[in-house]
Parts: structure tokens; sequence; C-alpha cells
């Protein structure tokens, strides 16, 4: 591409990132935007080297951002006329264009710099408006305002709860808590680790590794779940970093990390979107592990057309092609799957006692009651070890899986159609 080109499309991408921010921060704030738009204003653009873009501005104080374009994604030329033509077409309208994807991501990060260091917005508040920016095509962006229903619904649940009351140990390590007791001894000693925790709730499984050692960084879209985390941790007698940041930009600068946890998570988010943005903080010799819901069990899809007041409209349980997506980013990875026969015990919560599933979330119940569960459920757990070694076809019938991935591919297999 000719120089001259080249910086005039950078200065545009880089006006349009700062659109698009201005028109995220609008609703929320309209002082916010404005004082962007001013910013904007006071900004001039050169370039000292090829392949550079400089941005220098006035206002608050003169600063200056040096972005380097080498990495940058643009259409060559005729392509942007076949990206029009392609989105005028009803049939090709929402489908992802991955050279645009990578060219916004690049920019809103380039924008993001030059913010950060012209200091116009606190931390916090580019960490919430950046993640709510997704990637052109995917479902979040043609749902725009997901992040902040999202953050609305996690807010009201944790307004609910008494977090100071949730006993840690047993919401991780009770019986009917087979997801975290796996993951508890694949994980190994904790002591002296770096863990991420994205989408940390009320901050259960941070406090727990916490406890066990860890230093954890704990991240939710949701200002109430992080405070409540935070009142979890300090009743426990341990510290956290608390950030308010979706899990489509972590907003973690160069942190590297040991484990990166993700409990319940990845079903609310773009995978294409989430997965780079999150692996490039796990070191080389890093562990990732995650456990969501699987989308094929029937009984599960009844529950879930049911109880819609303690679910968000946006959720998508996994299917086989996101199983294969997530385990194709590692050198080595563990799936396990876990409630098949045992998905009796809230057949008859539902049933037997007649408890609402928009009055109460079975699966955390399920876990604080496990005592008066427990001569259920472990045989049950035994059949299912049993029938899920020998039928592996029954798997994908599962409530959860649990995913352990090592050793992160820079460049993981194209993902499945």
């Amino acid at each position: 591409m000719p120089k001259k080109v080249l910086f005039e499309c950078a200065v545009h991408q880089f006006l349009g990132a700062a659109s698009r921010l201005q028109a995220r921060l609008r609703p929320a704030s309209a002082a916010s935007a404005h004082r962007l738009a001013d910013w904007v204003n006071t900004l001039q653009f050169d370039r000292p080297r090829a392949g550079q873009l400089r941005i220098a501005w006035t206002d608050p104080a003169p600063g200056e951002q040096v972005v380097e374009l080498q990495s940058a994604k643009f259409y060559t030329r005729g392509d942007s006329a076949l990206y029009a033509q392609q989105q005028s077409t009803l049939g090709l309208i929402g489908k992802e264009d991955r050279v645009m994807n990578a060219n916004r991501q690049f920019f809103d990060a380039a924008l993001r710099a030059a913010l950060a260091t012209a200091r116009l917005f606190d931390e916090a508040t580019l960490n919430r408006s950046f993640a709510a920016m997704p990637p052109i095509g995917s479902p979040a962006a043609r749902n725009p305002d997901r992040i902040a229903a999202e953050e609305a619904f996690h807010d009201e649940w944790a307004a609910s709860e008494d977090a100071t009351a949730i006993n840690v140990l047993r919401r991780n390590e009770a019986c009917t808590a087979p997801e975290m007791r796996y993951l508890r001894k694949a994980l190994g000693d904790l002591r002296g680790k770096e863990v991420l925790d994205v989408g940390c709730g009320l901050g259960e499984a941070s406090v727990y590794f916490a406890l066990a050692g860890a230093r954890v960084t704990a991240t939710d879209l949701s200002p109430g779940m992080c405070a409540a985390a935070r009142r979890l941790a300090e009743v426990n007698g341990v510290e956290l970093d608390t950030r308010v940041a979706a899990a489509e930009d972590p907003g973690l600068g160069d942190r590297r990390f040991d484990v990166i946890y993700l409990g319940n998570t990845l079903h609310h988010v773009d995978l294409d979107a989430t997965l780079p943005r999150l692996l490039q903080h796990l070191r080389p010799g890093g562990v990732f592990a995650c456990w969501d819901p699987v989308a094929y069990n029937p009984l599960i899809n009844v529950y879930r057309r049911l109880a819609t007041k303690v679910r968000t409209a946006d959720e998508h349980p996994l299917r086989l092609r996101d199983v294969r997506a997530i385990t194709a980013r590692f050198a080595s990875a563990e799936v396990r799957w876990f409630w098949l026969t045992t998905l009796v015990l809230f057949m008859w919560m539902a049933v037997g006692q007649r408890r609402s599933p928009n009055r109460e979330r079975y699966w955390k119940k399920i876990v604080d009651e496990a005592e008066q569960w427990e001569k259920i459920y472990r045989p049950l757990e035994r059949l299912d070890a049993f029938l899920l070694r020998w039928l592996p076809m029954l798997r994908p019938l599962c409530w959860n899986v649990v995913i352990v991935g090592r050793g992160p591919l820079l460049q993981p297999p194209p993902r499945d159609a």
C-alpha cells in the first residue's frame, strides 16, 4: 500500500475508533462523550517514519502517541468495494469479516493506549467502554446492548446476595461441585502462582484460590459482583485485585498469569473475540481452565426455557464445535464431562420438591445443600463415571464440560464452521 494511502487509512481508522467509543459513552455519560469529542478536535496526525502514525494533542495536557502500523490490517485496493457490496446483500449482512475485525481491534487498542497516555478517563471507564465494542459480525455486535444488559443483571444478582455468608470451602469442595473438585486437582499447587479469574461473580473461586496461596486477579463486567468478591475476600482474610472488565477485553496490559480460570463464563461471551485476548495473558507454561454448560441435554433445555429470571437472554451453552475450538488452542487439553444421571437431583427439585426454577438458582442450591443430597448423588456419580467411560457418545448429553488446556498455541487451526 502506498505510504500516503497507508497514512490516510490509519488516520481514518483511528478516528473511526474514536467515533465508536463516543457512541458507547454517550448513553451512559454525555459529559464523557463531549470530553472525548473535545480531545479528538485537538488531535494532529503526522508520519514521522514509514509505517508509523504519530498522534499529538493539546488537551488536557500536551502529549503524543506513536502507533506502529506494521501489524495493522487493511483491505487492498478493490477489497473494500467488495466488502461494501457484501454488506448490502441481504444474505451476507452480519457475517463476520476477519480483516475488518482485526482492523477494528488494532485501532481500538491504539485509541485506548492514546487515551491512557492522555489520562482522559480512568481505567475503569476505559475497561467498561472498550469491552462493549465487540467484533463486527459477532453476536455481541448484532446486540449492542448485551454488555449493559449483562452488567445490570449481575449487579442485581449481587445486590440480592450476602457475600459474607458464603461458605467458600463448601462451594468448591462439596460432593455436588464435581467441576471444581476436578479442576482443583488438575491445577495442583497454587502457592505463589498468579491466577486470573475471569467472570469472577461473587468471588467463590477467586477467594478459594487465594486461600490456597495464589495471588489472584478477579475481573467481572459487574461492579456489584466485584464489590461482593472483595467483601468475601475480606471476611476470609485474603486479598484480591478486582477489576471491572468484560471477558472480551480484560484491560490487563502486558500482564501474564500462571493460571487463567473461567467458571460458567464462556457461554456468555463471543469465543472468537475472547479467547485470543485472554490467551495473550497466559504464560507459555501456564494452564487455562474453564467449565460451562453444554447445549444438548433435552431436560436441561426445558429447564433453560423455564428459568428465564435467573439467566440472561444471550446465553449460548457450548456446542461440540465450541469445545473443539477451545481445545485446538493448546498443545494438550483434557476434557471432562459432568452431570448425566446425576441430573435426577434437579428433576426432583423441580417435580418432587416443587421448587421454582425462577426463585432459586438450582446449580447454587445443589452445592449449598450437598449434605442432604450426598446419599443419592454419590452412587449416581459413580454410574456417570462408568457410562461416560464406556459409552462416550453420551458425553454431550451431560450438563457441564470442563476443559484444561496447557501450552497455548500462537496460531490455532481454523475454527469449525
